[in-house]
Order: C-alpha cells, then structure tokens, then sequence
C-alpha cells in the first residue's frame, strides 16, 4: 500500500468514534513493567478495654516501572487497607497501615512452582521464632 491509498481509506467506523489510520501509531516508547513484592504490616485497635494489639503481615505483589513507584504503589495499598467496623460486641475495631517493612524486586517472575517470591536474612533467630501465628479462634 501507498501512501496515497490511506487516504482513500479515510477513518474506520467502529462506533462511537473513528480512528484514523494515519493518525495511528504504535506505541514504540512503551516501559516494561518489573514485579515487586512489598512487606506491609497493619495494626488493628480498638476501644474495648481488654484489647490485645493484633497485627497482619500482608506480602503484596505490585508491578511498577521503578522501586520508587513500587514502593509508592505500597503505601497506596496499605492505606486502603485501612477501614473501621463494629465487631459483634459493637466494640470499635480500626485497622491502620503500622509500616512499610520493605519492598523489593522479584528475581524471578515466572510463577513457576517453587518459585522463591521473597526472602531476607536475619540474626537473631530467637526473636524471629517467638512470633506464633494465631489460630482461627484468636483471629
């Protein structure tokens, strides 16, 4: 095809609008996306008086152009996190983005089976171990 013959062409009708194959072009500037995993950790309180603190360790999955966009992406995701309810003993319950504990980039990103997602390096293995999941009933 000729230049020329784009211009008999003219725009296609799809609807409501056109699009003018002369006027179309690919978008050759387009940024790949990386993946990330961020490592939030929200607190719930509440106004009953024999509340315990009660925490959730959330790992979130974000593609971003950057670190610094993942790491925004993050806090924008904890914060939505963020609500307040009635628990059935109408005791006020609010939930709130604690910290951002770190966001990092995937290695892998093939979500192959046993690929590692995350991983982090520590010293003290005592404190590490006395963190105890909670079962169904204390949640």
């Amino acid at each position: 095809m000729s230049g020329n013959d784009f211009d008999a062409i003219g725009s296609i009708n799809i609807g409501p609008g056109t699009i003018d194959p002369r006027e179309y072009q690919a978008d050759t500037g387009a940024v790949e996306l990386d993946y990330y995993v961020a490592i939030l950790v929200l607190e719930a309180t509440s106004d009953a008086a024999d509340h315990k603190p009660l925490y959730e360790e959330s790992f979130v999955l974000l593609k971003a152009e950057s670190e610094e966009e993942a790491k925004e992406k993050a806090a924008e995701h904890g914060k939505q996190q963020e609500t307040s309810y009635q628990n059935e003993n109408h005791e006020l319950i609010t939930w709130k983005l604690k910290q951002t504990i770190e966001v990092k980039p995937l290695e892998d990103a093939t979500f192959d089976d046993g690929t590692e997602l995350y991983s982090r390096f520590f010293r003290n293995y005592q404190a590490y171990s006395s963190f105890e999941p909670l079962t169904e009933e204390e949640a």
